[in-house]
């Protein structure tokens, strides 16, 4: 499987401040289904990193480190009209197997320039 690549979407959000925190969304042009949100600072400092690779979520926060969950949604959506996938809710993930996969496809993904190399340090040196 080829590596994600992750590019910026420009909207009128993340052109907003809330709390002193910017939030910059990520699509990925090569997985429909892994997204991401990045939470930066005035200096623009991430203070938080959210992707979804899936229904597995990979987030980071300054000064705690990384976290794991999996969402409440199937992993098998049925296709047609009418199917709604509804609110996701996160749930801690215990799989060390799925918690391995998913830090390495994050270490293994394009970001976009401006951003990689402060996105790839936050997962360089964590273990799981």
């Amino acid at each position: 499987m080829s590596s994600c690549r992750f590019y910026l979407i420009k909207t009128k959000k993340s052109e907003e401040v809330v709390q002193g925190l910017q939030q910059l969304s990520l699509g990925c042009e090569n997985r429909k289904d892994a997204h991401g949100f990045l939470w930066i600072d005035a200096t623009n400092n991430i203070r938080q990193i959210q992707l979804l690779f899936g229904e597995i979520v990979l987030e980071w926060f300054a000064g705690k480190g990384l976290t794991f969950s999996r969402t409440n949604r199937d992993l098998e959506i049925p296709e047609g009209i009418g199917f709604q996938k509804g609110a996701r809710i996160l749930h801690p993930l215990e799989d060390k197997t799925q918690m391995e996969s998913v830090l390495a496809e994050a270490r293994d993904a394009e970001f976009p320039a401006e951003w990689s190399e402060r996105i790839l340090e936050k997962f360089a040196g964590e273990q799981q």
